[in-house]
């Protein structure tokens, strides 16, 4: 059994959602802890993202690629 690691927390839940649907875009499967408490209480305190700690390393480097800029399109030579 892996265990889970917490690599980012949100005070946003918006926010918390596109880095989840980012991640598992890429196949890395997310936990949001805190998510059912700030449900009955919002504002009850940060989201924690968590992943396994198999997928640590990737996941923290899709979070650090901050992607193309809107607009930008394949470059030509």
């Amino acid at each position: 059994m892996t265990n889970v690691v917490t690599i980012a927390s949100f005070n946003e839940p918006l926010e918390a959602e596109m880095v989840r649907l980012r991640l598992e875009s890429a196949g890395i499967k997310v936990f949001l802890s805190g998510e059912n408490a700030r449900i009955m209480e919002p504002g009850l305190g940060p989201l924690e993202l968590q992943v396994s700690s198999d997928d640590e390393a990737d996941a923290r480097a899709i979070l650090a690629d901050p992607g193309e800029p809107a607009g930008a399109g394949p470059k030509t030579l």
